[in-house]
C-alpha cells in the first residue's frame, strides 16, 4: 500500500527553533529541568505572582472553559483602554500569529519580516504558502531595524502582513513611536503586526494603543514573558474589531484552557509583584553586563533585560 501523500509544501517546511529546555535531552543527561540555569528563554526568571498558584488551586477542571475568555477579555480591555471587541485571547501569542497568517495570507502573497527575529512569523507564513521576504537589520548599531529600508520594501512588495517585533527578540532593539507610526503608514495596503511580548521589560515604553486608530495595526501581547506563565500558554492581541471578529470565527474551540484564564486574571491583579520582579531583573542585567565586560566581552546594548553577546 502506498503511503498517504501529504501537502507538498509541508515536505519542505522547517519548524522554528525555540528557547526553553529540551526535556528529552535533559533526561538523557540525568538532569532535572529545575536544576538548569536556562539562558535560552527571555522570560521573568523570578516566576509568577503567588496569587497565580492560589487561583490555579480553585480551577474547576471538570467543566469546559469559557470559549471567549470573557472575564480576561474585559480585564485586558480596561488595562489597555480599548473596547472588548478589540481584544482576542489565545493559546500563547504563537497561536494568534498563525491565525493571522491563516486569515490574511493566500498562496503566493508576500509576508514581510523585520529580521533577525522570532522564527514563528516565517513559520506561520510558510504554512500559509505565502512568500516570505526579510529586511535584515545590520549588526552595526545593535541590530536596530532600518525603518526606511522596511518602508521601501513595503512599497515595493505590498505585503499582506508585515511582522515587527518591538522590542525585538532576540536582539533587544526597541523602535520609538515615530518610527513605528511611519511604518504603519507605509503598510496602508496590509496589516502591520507589532509584537510587544517583551514590552514590559523596557524601562520607558511608549503607549502603542493609539496606533489602532490607523485601522491596519495589530498589537500582540504575551503573559508568558513578564508574568512568567510559559507553562500555561497565554497571549492576546489588540486589533480593529473586524480583525478580531474574523480571527474569532476561525479560532479553535476552547483554545484557552480554564487554568490559563484563571492564572492570567490573577497575574493581572498583582501589578506590585510584576513591578518588583522587573526591578530585580534590571539590577541583574546591570550585574551581568558588568561581569561580561570584565571578561573582555562586549554585550550588545539593549532596551530589555536580555541581550546578545558576541563570542567570536
Amino acid at each position: 500500500m502506498n503511503e498517504p501523500r501529504p501537502r507538498t509544501h509541508l515536505l519542505r517546511y522547517e519548524p522554528a527553533v525555540h528557547g526553553g529546555p529540551d526535556y528529552a535531552l535533559l533526561a538523557g543527561l540525568g538532569l532535572a529541568p529545575g536544576r538548569v540555569v536556562d539562558f535560552s528563554a527571555s522570560t521573568n526568571a523570578y516566576g509568577p505572582s503567588p496569587r497565580v498558584f492560589e487561583a490555579l488551586a480553585q480551577v474547576a477542571v471538570d467543566r469546559y472553559p469559557d470559549s471567549r475568555s470573557a472575564a480576561l477579555v474585559e480585564r485586558l480591555a480596561v488595562r489597555h483602554n480599548v473596547g472588548p471587541e478589540q481584544v482576542l485571547v489565545g493559546n500563547g501569542s504563537t497561536e494568534l500569529i498563525r491565525l493571522l497568517a491563516l486569515a490574511y495570507l493566500d498562496a503566493g502573497d508576500c509576508c514581510l519580516i523585520a529580521g533577525p527575529t522570532y522564527g514563528e512569523y516565517r513559520a506561520a507564513a510558510t504554512l500559509a504558502t505565502a512568500r516570505v521576504e526579510e529586511v535584515r537589520a545590520p549588526e552595526e548599531g545593535g541590530f536596530a531595524p532600518d525603518v526606511a529600508a522596511l518602508a521601501a520594501q513595503v512599497r515595493s512588495s505590498r505585503p499582506r502582513l508585515t511582522f515587527l517585533c518591538n522590542p525585538n527578540n532576540p536582539t533587544g532593539s526597541y523602535l520609538g513611536r515615530e518610527a513605528v507610526s511611519y511604518l504603519a503608514e507605509a503598510c496602508a495596503d496590509g496589516l502591520l503586526v507589532v509584537d510587544q511580548a517583551y514590552r514590559p521589560f523596557v524601562a520607558e515604553p511608549w503607549p502603542a494603543e493609539p496606533l489602532l486608530a490607523c485601522g491596519n495595526v495589530v498589537l500582540l501581547h504575551s503573559l508568558t514573558k513578564a508574568e512568567a506563565l510559559a507553562g500555561l500558554r497565554l497571549g492576546y492581541l489588540l486589533a480593529p474589531a473586524p480583525v478580531v471578529a474574523l480571527l474569532q470565527r476561525i479560532q479553535g474551540p476552547w483554545s484557552v484552557n480554564a487554568a490559563a484564564q484563571a492564572a492570567g486574571l490573577a497575574a493581572l491583579d498583582d501589578a506590585e509583584h510584576l513591578q518588583r520582579t522587573l526591578g530585580w531583573l534590571a539590577r541583574g542585567k546591570a550585574y551581568l553586563v558588568a561581569g561580561l565586560t570584565a571578561l573582555g566581552l562586549r554585550p550588545v546594548l539593549t532596551a530589555t533585560h536580555y541581550m546578545l553577546v558576541p563570542v567570536g
